[in-house]
């Protein structure tokens, strides 16, 4: 199940691209995006195991009013902001507009995907059980299957280094990994992984995190399989998909060549109820979260969110994607620091102190790099370390969390209010 969850849209349509782009440094490329695609969302799993797979006691330490904005933020990243507007525009890149050579609009379609996000979001429970039952296991074989032929009969045997991936392949693909969002859906969607420990039985929490690391290696090593074999595919594909523009074309170039017009059906029809399961789990985790601290109506959020989340789906695949790369990279570091120290620090030790001023500096520097111009920022671009890597957080805020525990040796920490 945790293996599902994790395995999207955007799982399988981003290893392709960077494969294709990364060339000879694919490898590289591979193991930069397995970190961030694959450890982080793990670790997440134990963060919020050891924190009762709530995002508001992970985020305790970074203080109310900070955590509920940073809780805020994952939860419209993966809701109308990118994760539902992208399973639409997944869908429609690589089933419909292929099938239909372009002759159906995005924005027809898109219209349609909503309407039915939002019928089957007033009772989705049903739904995705009954569909998760026979898609799950249809897809696992489906990614299993194109991995071996990916392996077994490549496209090509020419390998091109785009510019991006010549000097830094690894940390390009560590940013890369964060377009996946699997570490902020760790965090909405592990409350449904501690729910079903707990369903057999399991209620103490060192046996349910324990049980989640197990969860979390299963569906790590699933991951793995399956963005090693899209890499691969990606790099091996540049003779059918040299101008590519996103990972769908990739995809959509490799199987028409291996398996033709059916296979291009067959792929359609998976990538499509995947997509509309996940955009309907999505809106309903986000209405249900923001009723709950509004008040206000279940029903009326699902609308609203599916009706934003379709005006951005038109935007189309590649400009959601071009977009969402720096915003991710803003909210990202301060995820990352309050994963590893929900992973690490002992349950119901949540120190404001500690952990806020680390937190607020991984977020401001993460902000300033990712939206601001390097030629606006000459001495930061100049002086911090990894700057040039696009990871200039990390060094600031390893000191910043080194002076506040120093701090704390003279000073009683400040706990968090319950």
């Amino acid at each position: 199940m945790t293996f599902a969850l994790f395995v999207g849209a955007g799982n399988i349509i981003f290893p392709p691209f960077i494969g294709l782009r990364a060339g000879e440094n694919f490898w590289y490329a591979t193991g930069g995006f397995l970190i961030t695609g694959v450890g982080l969302p793990v670790l997440a799993l134990i963060a919020m195991a050891r924190n009762n797979g709530s995002l508001v006691e992970l985020t305790k330490p970074a203080g109310k009013l900070f955590g509920l904005i940073l809780s805020l933020i994952c939860y419209m990243a993966l809701g109308p902001l990118f994760g539902a507007p992208r399973t639409a525009t997944v869908s429609y890149e690589i089933g419909i507009n292929p099938l239909f050579s372009g002759h159906v609009p995005l924005s027809i379609f898109s219209l349609l995907f909503f309407i039915a996000v939002v019928l089957c979001s007033l009772n989705p429970l049903k739904l995705i059980d009954i569909v998760g039952k026979f898609l799950s296991p249809i897809k696992v074989a489906s990614l299993g299957a194109l991995g071996l032929y990916a392996f077994w009969r490549p496209a090509g045997n020419e390998l091109f280094t785009f510019p991006e991936y010549v000097e830094n392949p690894l940390s390009s693909g560590m940013i890369n990994g964060y377009l996946t969002m699997d570490t902020l859906a760790a965090l909405v969607f592990s409350i449904i992984i501690v729910n079903a420990i707990k369903s057999h039985g399991v209620d103490s929490s060192q046996r349910i995190t324990r049980y989640m690391v197990i969860t979390g290696l299963i569906a790590a090593v699933g991951l793995t399989y399956v963005y090693i074999s899209l890499f691969y595919l990606g790099a091996y594909s540049l003779p059918l998909a040299r101008s590519a523009t996103n990972g769908a074309d990739v995809l959509h170039a490799f199987i028409v060549n291996g398996f033709g017009y059916q296979g291009s059906v067959f792929l359609a029809f998976i990538i499509t109820v995947a997509c509309l399961v996940t955009a309907i789990g999505l809106t309903s985790a986000c209405a249900s979260y923001f009723s709950q601290i509004t008040g206000k109506s279940y029903k009326m959020f699902v609308v609203i969110l599916a009706a934003v989340s379709m005006l951005l789906s038109n935007l189309g695949l590649t400009e959601i994607i071009h977009f969402s790369l720096p915003a991710l990279t803003s909210v990202y570091p301060p995820f990352i620091v309050l994963v590893i120290y929900g992973a690490l620090a002992k349950p119901g030790e949540h120190s404001v102190a500690l952990c806020m001023p680390a937190t607020l500096v991984a977020f401001i520097i993460g902000i300033l790099q990712s939206v601001v111009p390097a030629e606006d920022l000459p001495w930061v671009a100049g002086n911090l370390p990894f700057y040039k890597e696009g990871m200039a957080w990390i060094i600031p805020t390893i000191v910043v969390f080194m002076l506040s525990a120093v701090c704390l040796k003279y000073k009683k920490p400040v706990p968090v209010e319950n």
